[in-house]
């Protein structure tokens, strides 16, 4: 298995954000079954479920829900993760072949809104990069 992983300092406009991401290549098989072994229904019930944490202030409880994302590659989802009832995180994961693209950002110096976009500017440009290989 390959992996890679990266950060995105400067999102333009809108300030300082960060853009993390990962890259893993192994068999599609593989990937499938790590990353994506899910059925709709399977999707449909755990479209929100919380997550605790352990921190030095006490456990921290988090709600993670499950999105659909955009048509890029042959899957993908989208994570929204929320503290509280305020949104603190969004992550898109992409499976294109024998690759698995996995990125996230905090919210705030950007929206989720504009950090969706930017993640899919980026699975899209990494997606016809594997095609043209």
């Amino acid at each position: 298995m390959g992996f890679a992983l990266a950060e995105i300092f400067n999102l333009g406009d809108h300030g300082v954000g960060m853009i993390l991401f990962d890259v893993r290549s192994a068999p599609r098989e593989t990937l499938a079954r790590a990353d994506f072994d899910y059925s709709q229904e399977l999707m449909v019930r755990c479209a929100t479920f919380d997550q605790t944490l352990s921190s030095a202030t006490g456990p921290q409880r988090f709600t993670i829900q499950l999105l659909a994302g955009p048509d890029i590659g042959e899957k993908a989802y989208v994570t929204k993760e929320s503290f509280n009832e305020n949104s603190v995180g969004m992550g898109l994961r992409v499976l294109a072949g024998t690759v698995s693209l996995d990125m996230g950002f905090n919210t705030g110096a950007i929206s989720e809104e504009e950090g969706l976009n930017r993640m899919s500017q980026i699975a899209q440009q990494f997606v016809e990069e594997i095609k043209n290989q």
